[in-house]
């Protein structure tokens, strides 16, 4: 394992953590009999959101107990653009390639059950890598070896590699920015998964504005209006009839 330690940021909003809790619940408490383990992010479009879910889905995972991985599938992207990559030395191209062994490419975070997996040094055929059976062999052994791993992976409007790593999972989660993505994109994306027998788990609506959010989820004011618990008055006890005594 690399020496490398990332320092993941954990939000403390507590209507955002609150969304990441609700979201982490149905994707463990799916209807589906079968357990899904490895999880693809993807979006039609670059810049939805997509790396900063994913991020937090495997924080939110690995505060609920679960051994996670993140692996950053996204071998196009240069490593200095990255969120996370800026200092690893090697990640998921390396090993696809055959250069080092797997445990070699992962890092520690600051999270305690999150280990992280970087997209790796440059290579002139990243989906060439993914569609190895070095790639689906080591799909197989992540889902022993972890509870939950999570592939980010590329914008399926730019290249076919989000599509191929989707493929090769237990379900894939569809990221769509709210205002930006459109509905014929989405139908386009879905068709795409959909011929390639991708288990296409939801869709995740990001980016949406407060007063949008507070419409669908009535209590969001319920986090940041906490000083009302303790401004209502209490009904003195002697003003009760004692038939309505509570006893704790």
């Amino acid at each position: 394992m690399q020496a490398k330690t990332f320092d993941m940021y954990d939000n403390k909003n507590q209507a955002v953590q609150e969304a990441y809790a609700m979201l982490t619940t149905n994707i463990l408490m799916s209807d589906d009999q079968e357990m899904f383990k490895t999880i693809a992010m993807t979006s039609y479009n670059p810049e939805e959101g997509k790396t900063s879910l994913a991020i937090s889905l495997a924080i939110m995972m690995a505060h609920s107990g679960g051994k996670v991985l993140l692996v950053d599938a996204d071998m196009r992207k240069p490593t200095a653009a990255k969120r996370l990559n800026k200092s690893s030395l090697f990640g998921l191209s390396d090993y696809l390639a055959e250069n080092i062994e797997f445990n070699d490419v992962l890092s520690e975070t600051n999270i305690t059950n999150l280990t992280y997996c970087s997209c790796g040094n440059e290579h002139r055929n990243p989906m060439g890598l993914l569609y190895s059976s070095r790639f689906e062999d080591l799909v197989h052994k992540l889902a022993n070896d972890y509870d939950i791993v999570i592939f980010d992976t590329p914008a399926l409007s730019s290249v076919v590699d989000g599509a191929i790593v989707a493929s090769s999972v237990d379900a894939t989660l569809l990221v769509v920015k709210m205002g930006f993505t459109t509905l014929a994109s989405l139908k386009r994306i879905k068709n795409q998964l959909e011929k390639l027998n991708v288990n296409i788990l939801g869709v995740i609506l990001n980016r949406v504005q407060k007063h949008d959010y507070k419409k669908y989820f009535g209590s969001y004011n319920y986090f940041f209006n906490s000083k009302r618990f303790v401004e209502n008055k209490k009904v003195p006890k002697a003003n009760l009839p004692q038939g309505d005594r509570i006893s704790l």
